[in-house]
């Protein structure tokens, strides 16, 4: 059987087999940003660009840009929160200290004070001042660094759907393989993507190891994980009904 960590397109996920010079100083896992799985909308900068391939429904790697196989596997799961400015002036939660659509704070801590008054619905409904995002660490075979597949708002029901596939199917979240795609959706403002996920099955033994071996890696570190792309919320027709 070929291994896996022998391509070169997986060079970079294979560190502790083939020590990489050049970084002997160290790396700190808090001075990385892993990108994520980025779901291209109508008003997403990137159409704009004149990138080949990347179209309404596109799932793109958000550093490098590239469009992302369809298959992917999750290796662990975490939970942020975070609340973005509003970004019109007339929101009466507009915050003026802060840039409109930036952040104004984050938290990966569910007993955080802010996260139990601002990332929860209202008694009577109200729309949480706060974003919950429910993370998936993962890794997508042939693409030379992990990515994180986030789901919040509307796509939030879909990350739901991933987690308990993955948890009762029994034995280690990596141990199974997803297909990642979007599917278009239409609300009383406008037509959008959300994404969505369906199992493919079991992976192979040498994707099994390099997920095992960044499962190692990273997981305990999960709070410190900076998620590419994060510091401003991007103009989407979803983000306005919840």
């Amino acid at each position: 059987m070929s291994n896996e960590l022998s391509k070169p397109e997986n060079t970079a996920l294979a560190t502790q087999a083939q020590p990489q010079r050049g970084f002997e100083g160290g790396v700190d896992r808090e001075d990385l940003i892993i990108p994520r799985a980025k779901l291209i909308q109508a008003l997403s900068p990137e159409l704009t660009e004149g990138l080949d391939g990347i179209k309404v429904g596109s799932i793109i790697n958000s550093l490098t840009k590239e469009v992302l196989p369809q298959e992917f596997i999750p290796i662990f799961t975490f939970k942020n929160f975070i609340r973005f400015n509003p970004r019109s002036k007339d929101d009466p939660n507009f915050d003026p200290d802060f840039v409109p659509g930036g952040v104004i704070w984050k938290s990966t801590d569910p007993a955080d004070e802010k996260v139990k008054e601002e990332a929860k619905f209202g008694p009577n409904g109200e729309k949480p001042l706060a974003t919950t995002f429910i993370n998936f660490f993962s890794y997508f075979p042939g693409v030379p660094m992990p990515v994180v597949v986030s789901f919040s708002k509307t796509g939030y029901k879909t990350g739901k759907n991933l987690l308990s596939l993955a948890k009762f199917c029994g034995g280690d979240m990596f141990g199974r393989k997803y297909r990642l795609f979007s599917q278009m959706e239409t609300n009383d403002v406008a037509t959008y993507s959300v994404l969505k996920v369906k199992p493919v099955g079991p992976v192979t033994p040498d994707e099994f190891q390099l997920c095992e071996r960044l499962w190692n890696e990273f997981s305990a570190k999960a709070s410190v994980i900076q998620v590419h792309d994060e510091e401003v919320q991007e103009e989407t027709a979803e983000k306005r009904p919840y």
